[in-house]
Formats: C-alpha cells, sequence, structure tokens
C-alpha cells in the first residue's frame, strides 16, 4: 500500500490546475497583505520588554521631544576659520534653508551664541577651528521627524563650506535604507548565480526554471505573513532580509532535489504519474524532514525574547515554512504539467548534467583507511574553530555601518575632534505612579539624592535637570530660569521623567558597561521606578540573558535534532555522529568570522571596520547555520538509509548514497554559498557576518564534513551506525 506522500503526489498530478489556482490565489492574498503595510519594531533600538527597551518606549511615547529630535550639522572649511566672517555668515546662510523643512524648528545651538564661552566653543568648535557644529532641534514625533529626514538633510547646502549631517535619527534613516538595498543586491547577486549553478546540474532551461518559480512564490508569502504576524507578534525590518537569506536557499535547494530525483525515476523507465508518486515518497519525505531539522533551530531563536532575535528567527521559519509549501504542491504540479519535457532546451556548459562516479570512488577511498582521513579532517575543523575562544562580543554601534558613511564620518569628527561633545548619554526615565504630581518637591528630594549618587559613579561627567534641584520647586515654573523652564517642557509628563546622564566613555566599552552597572544600584534603591536606558544598557541586558539562555538553547536543539532524525534512519549512533559533525562545521564557520571580524583578515576587501562581534551574531549562526548542515545531513542520510535497506551492507550504502547524493549536495551547496554571497557585499556589518559565517559553514559541511568525515566515521562504527533499540520488534541486522 502506498505512503501519504505517494498518494498526495499523485492526486497533485490529477488535480493539477487546482494547484495552480490555489497557488495564484496565495500569490494574490500575499500581495493584498504586503499592501496593507506592517507594523515593525525599530530592530535599532532594544526590545521594549526589558529595562532599557522599555526606557526608550517610554520616552518615544510621552515625551514632546526627545534627544534624538537634534540633528547635527557639521560646517568645515580648509583654510576659514570658525570666527572668520565668511565662515559665519556662510553657515548663517546654508541654516536658513531650514524655513523650507515642514516641521517646526525648536532651537538652533550655534558657536557664535556664546562665542566668549570656553565650555561653549568646546562643544561646538573643533580643536583645529576649521570646523563649527549646528545643533538643531525640531518639533515633532520621532515617526514624524523620520519622514523629513531627507528634507532635513538636503536643506541645508553650501558653495563654500562642506556640511555632514549626523544624529540618532538621521543614522537610523541610513540603517534602515542601507539594509533595504543589501537586500537588495543580495537577490541581485545570489538569483543569477543560482540560475547558472542549476543550469549546471540540470544541463536544461526547464529544469532550471522551476526552482526559481518555487522561489518566487516563496518570497510574497513570508513577506505577506511577516507583515501581516507584525501586528501581534514584534517583528523588525531584519525578518524580510532573513526571508531573503533563507528562503530563497532553500526554496532552489528543496526544489533541486525534488527535481532531481523526478528526473531519475523518469529515466528509469516510470511513468510521469508514478515518477512524481515516487518522488513525494523519498525526496519530499526527505525535504519534510529537513526542513523540520531546520525550523528546530531557528525555534531556537524565539527564546532570546531580550534580543530581535525572534523577530529574525519567525522571518526565517516563515521563509522555510513557504519554501516546503511550494516545494510539496506548486512543484509536482508544474512537474507534472512539464512532463517528459523536463530535458527540453539543453544548454551548451561544459559538464553539464553530467554523471560520474566521483563520489562513490571518492567514498570508497577515504573509507578504505578511514584514520587516516578522519584524524587530520578534524583536526583541521578544530583549528578553525580555535580563534573563537577569543572572541569579543558587543551589541554593535556606529561602527557597524561603512566607514565612508556620511552620518558615521561626522559622528567619528564630533567625537575626536570636538573637545566638549559627548556622544554618549545615558537616559535615566522617572516613571510616575498613576495620579501622582510631578511638579513636587518632595519628589525633586527624592530624585535629586539619585542625581547625587549618580554624579559620583566613575565615568559621569553631569547630571542635570529640574529634579535634581529641588530648590527650583520653592517658587513657580513661570519663575525658573529659561533653560530650565524648556527642560521641563521638553523633558516631564504626566507620567514620566528623563534625565540625560552624561557620561565619557562610549558604548560597547568596558568601562560603560561598569558604569551603567553602577548607576543601577543608586536607581534600584530609590522609592521611585526609574529605568536605566541607552545603548550600553541593553548591552548589558543582553548580555545577561543570552548567558542565561544559550545553554538551554543548544540543550533544545541538539536533543530535538537527534530525535527527527533517529525517526528518518531508525537508528540511535547516526543522530549522535550527525549533530557532532555538524558541531565542529558550525565550530569552524565561528572562527572564521573572528578571523574575519574582528581581527579584520578581509576588512579592506569587504569594508568594514574590524570590531568585536554583534553579540545576536553566534546564536544566530548557530540556529539557522545548524538546521542548513543537518538539511544536507538528512538529505544525504536518506539516501544512505535507502541503501541500507536494501544491502544490508555498511560499506556499500555509504558509498551508493554518497553518489547518489553527492552531485546534488555540491550543487545545492552551491547555490546555498551563492545566495549567502549576496549578503557578504552587504553594508550592514551584521548582515555582512551572518552571511560569510551561514557560506563558510554550507561550505565546510559539503566538503570536510559530508566527503571525508561522514564516510570515515560511518566506516569505523560499521553496523554499530544503524543499531536501534527493538522495542519488542525483530532488530535490523547487516554486514559491515
Amino acid at each position: 500500500m502506498e505512503g501519504l506522500l505517494s498518494r498526495t503526489g499523485r492526486a497533485i498530478h490529477r488535480r493539477r490546475s487546482l494547484v495552480f489556482a490555489a497557488t495564484l490565489a496565495s500569490v494574490v492574498f500575499s500581495v493584498l497583505l504586503i499592501a496593507q503595510g506592517n507594523e515593525f519594531d525599530d530592530g535599532n533600538s532594544p526590545p521594549p520588554n526589558i529595562e532599557s527597551g522599555r526606557a526608550l518606549e517610554l520616552v518615544n511615547e510621552e515625551l514632546p521631544v526627545i534627544s534624538t529630535n537634534s540633528v547635527t550639522y557639521v560646517f568645515s572649511h580648509e583654510s576659514l576659520y570658525w570666527n572668520d566672517t565668511e565662515f559665519e555668515q556662510e553657515a548663517r546662510k546654508a541654516l536658513e534653508g531650514l524655513e523650507e523643512v515642514s516641521l517646526g524648528v525648536i532651537s538652533i545651538s550655534l558657536a557664535y551664541d556664546s562665542p566668549n564661552d570656553t565650555a561653549h566653543l568646546a562643544m561646538h568648535v573643533s580643536r583645529d577651528g576649521h570646523r563649527a557644529a549646528a545643533f538643531v532641534e525640531f518639533d515633532g514625533t520621532e515617526e514624524e521627524i523620520e519622514k523629513e529626514v531627507g528634507d532635513i538633510k538636503g536643506a541645508v547646502q553650501s558653495d563654500k563650506l562642506e556640511i555632514l549631517v549626523t544624529g540618532s535619527l538621521v543614522i537610523n534613516s541610513d540603517f534602515d535604507r542601507l539594509l533595504e538595498a543589501d537586500q537588495l543586491r543580495a537577490e541581485i547577486i545570489g538569483i543569477p548565480l543560482s540560475l547558472v549553478i542549476l543550469l549546471f546540474v540540470f544541463g536544461t532551461l526547464a529544469a532550471s526554471l522551476l526552482p526559481l518559480a518555487v522561489a518566487g512564490c516563496m518570497f510574497p508569502l513570508a513577506t505577506g505573513l511577516a507583515f501581516f504576524v507584525s501586528e501581534w507578534f514584534s517583528m523588525t525590518q531584519y525578518s524580510v532580509s532573513m526571508i531573503s537569506l533563507i528562503g530563497i536557499a532553500v526554496s532552489i535547494d528543496y526544489s533541486l532535489f525534488m527535481i532531481s530525483r523526478f528526473r531519475e525515476e523518469l529515466d528509469n523507465g516510470k511513468s510521469v504519474e508514478d515518477s512524481i508518486a515516487t518522488m513525494m515518497d523519498t525526496a519530499g519525505r526527505a525535504i519534510l524532514f529537513s526542513g523540520a531539522t531546520v525550523a528546530v533551530g531557528l525555534c531556537s531563536l524565539f527564546y532570546f525574547t531580550a534580543t530581535h532575535m525572534p523577530s529574525m528567527g519567525m522571518g526565517a521559519f516563515l521563509a522555510v515554512m513557504g519554501a516546503l509549501l511550494y516545494s510539496m504542491t506548486l512543484l509536482p504540479a508544474l512537474l507534472s504539467l512539464v512532463g517528459e519535457g523536463i530535458n527540453r532546451f539543453p544548454v551548451p556548459i561544459p559538464g553539464a548534467n553530467r554523471k560520474t562516479d566521483f563520489w562513490e570512488r571518492f567514498s570508497a577511498r577515504v573509507m578504505k583507511n578511514p584514520v587516516k582521513w578522519l584524524v587530520p579532517a578534524m583536526a583541521g575543523l578544530l583549528l578553525l574553530g580555535a580563534p573563537f575562544l577569543n572572541v569579543q562580543l558587543t551589541a554593535g554601534g556606529l561602527d557597524t555601518l561603512p566607514p565612508d558613511l556620511e552620518s558615521r564620518q561626522a559622528y567619528e569628527l564630533l567625537e575626536d575632534e570636538f573637545p566638549a561633545f559627548t556622544a554618549s548619554f545615558v537616559p535615566i526615565v522617572v516613571v510616575f505612579e498613576e495620579g501622582q504630581e510631578p511638579f513636587s518637591k518632595t519628589l525633586a528630594t527624592e530624585i535629586s539624592m539619585v542625581c547625587e549618587g549618580i554624579r559620583g559613579v566613575t565615568g559621569v561627567i553631569n547630571v542635570e535637570h529640574p529634579l535634581c534641584t529641588p530648590g527650583l520647586f520653592d517658587v513657580p515654573l513661570e519663575q525658573w530660569p529659561a533653560e530650565a523652564q524648556l527642560a521641563w517642557s521638553t523633558t516631564v509628563s504626566d507620567s514620566v521623567a528623563m534625565i540625560n546622564v552624561a557620561i565619557e566613555f562610549g558604548s560597547g566599552t568596558d568601562e560603560a558597561e561598569q558604569l551603567i552597572k553602577d548607576v543601577r544600584e543608586f536607581t534600584a534603591d530609590s522609592e521611585e521606578e526609574i529605568l536605566v536606558g541607552s545603548w550600553t544598557s541593553y548591552e548589558v541586558d543582553m548580555k545577561e540573558h543570552l548567558s542565561e539562555r544559550i545553554p538551554i538553547v543548544l540543550s533544545f536543539v541538539l536533543i530535538v535534532t537527534m530525535i527527527l532524525v533517529w525517526f528518518q534512519v531508525k537508528s540511535v549512533v547516526v543522530p549522535i555522529k550527525a549533530v557532532l559533525m555538524n558541531i565542529l562545521s558550525v565550530t569552524a564557520s565561528f572562527g572564521l568570522i573572528v578571523v574575519v571580524f574582528q581581527y579584520g583578515l578581509l576588512s579592506d576587501a569587504l569594508g568594514f571596520t574590524p570590531q568585536p562581534l554583534d553579540l545576536m551574531v553566534p546564536p544566530l549562526v548557530f540556529g539557522i547555520a545548524f538546521g542548513l548542515s543537518m538539511d544536507y545531513e538528512v538529505l544525504m542520510l536518506s539516501r544512505i538509509h535507502e541503501s541500507w535497506l536494501e544491502t544490508k551492507d555498511n560499506t556499500r550504502a555509504v558509498s551508493e548514497g554518497l553518489q547518489a547524493s553527492g552531485r546534488l549536495i555540491t550543487g545545492a551547496a552551491a547555490i546555498m554559498i551563492a545566495v549567502f554571497s549576496g549578503f557578504i557585499f552587504a553594508d550592514v556589518l551584521i548582515i555582512k557576518s551572518i552571511g560569510f559565517a551561514l557560506a563558510v559553514a554550507v561550505f565546510v559541511d559539503a566538503t570536510i564534513v559530508r566527503a571525508i568525515v561522514v564516510p570515515s566515521a560511518m566506516r569505523l562504527m560499521g553496523r554499530v551506525n544503524w543499531w536501534s533499540p527493538s522495542f519488542g520488534s525483530r532488530k535490523d541486522k547487516g554486514d559491515a
């Protein structure tokens, strides 16, 4: 009696018109979901479910003007000094362009406001005097200002002075723009390369175009579902990048295995319907297990709730599910329609679709002397992974953007050349109880004690706010100094108050992290609810979060993956060996990303600044790369297991399984590497490093692990490979 998948294949063959109609309907539905827009959270900000993220969320929601409403213009001239009349006139003239911006301007801070104030000049004038900074506060919410960033940058122009524009909103806008460009660039690079590889593997245009059809349907479905899910699940712009990164690769790979098996059955003389039924029962079953192993790795990302990894995991998960859906429905229907025409339109590529016994001969050579091959291979993998022992981790920052980006260059000029410019502020957010009166001397007295404690923390430059000065509350607000009134109106609402703490340490440094921990000692002792924000605060929160949850995630992924592989091959030893082998390939990729991105091996060629790895990269790469490595392992083991069931000869099963899957896995790996390589040229460093790590992991797994480690290890284990508890049934027996 035929299995469920085989019967499903026959049903699709007979009702392919219905499948095509359902596919078209799903694509139309996906486009409608995309047209509805999304509710993506800002992936550049901490998640709102941790202290640093909640502080930022409250500030954005409750305060009319926050620090991110500031845009900085840096004016420069090679020969003129800031106090030359021509320089001043040109700078003031350039700033007149702000009148064309639809948003109101609250204030413009210039060096010329207090030309005799040394402290003021140290903030506004560079050490050599050839640069001057103008700090402009705009009226409006963060969202309103983000929409006007282009006009804000373009409004200030000069024919004589060089002008660079920076600020938090400008940097975030550049980040989002680069992320979209990275995704498009990766698709432009990856898809054509994938088509070339498909043409080489299949040798015909008809067969090569079908995987692209699957990928073409997957992308709108996964994107539309991501947009829909964002209404109730925290999603960021990273999720769409993950759909491109993972979805295109697995869509083409799954199609590759399905089509190859279909052609194989046709070549054996079967009818189109029988070929589809066998394809679904063999390759279809394998990619279902493969998709499940990938999904397990991705699901591990959902547990890191204090990061944006759940969003990235959801994007990749939707992509894999979309790839599986269309590979198991649309692809069989297309193959049913094309039938014998799958071999039409051959392409004149040397070596295309050439069948050799290379993998069988090579695996036989390895298994003839397994120890000789296994030991150097294992040593090489461990050596590649060794640099990860010296990994440095950070939550990222401005250095993750391209060195030639205007907003980054301007910010670095402010940090390096302006004596009193304080690039780092830590927002302290006081959350009022319902009905609590903010204008209260009692409250100010309580908060002032916290301010006084914070002032003594190493690295704190100053803490200035009306709530830190109880004496102000002896008189009405109208009698306060103008500066204090402005501070109160822009940083205090009925629900919260924000106190900016200027610090001397840059974000991501050990000193800054210790400062956050010291500041929290004072805020925790207060009777008021006080939250400590900032990117460094997020980094502290995330490091604690990851250290707590990584052991649990590792255990979950490894155990569930072994169970899935056991269900497929009915063996205890093979799943354990498969997991260990894939840990080695992932570890090798970890070591190489440290060498490249932390040590800066390819920094000039790839255009980035060497720096510690982003905290999210290792767990992300593990969750994705482990799943993808198991993807190949499962597809290969499925063919080895088929041969084992037929021959009961372990050595022969390994040799025949590698021969049957070798060419396809090589092609599939090449396609994944092609897709991931497109992301290696990304401008956003986290995407660049993930793309590189995944490409390396797939390459190592498809070469060293599959070609050497797997056959040699399986040969050494002999028929023990296939041992499994009988549970009352007769065990399989065979010869090694």
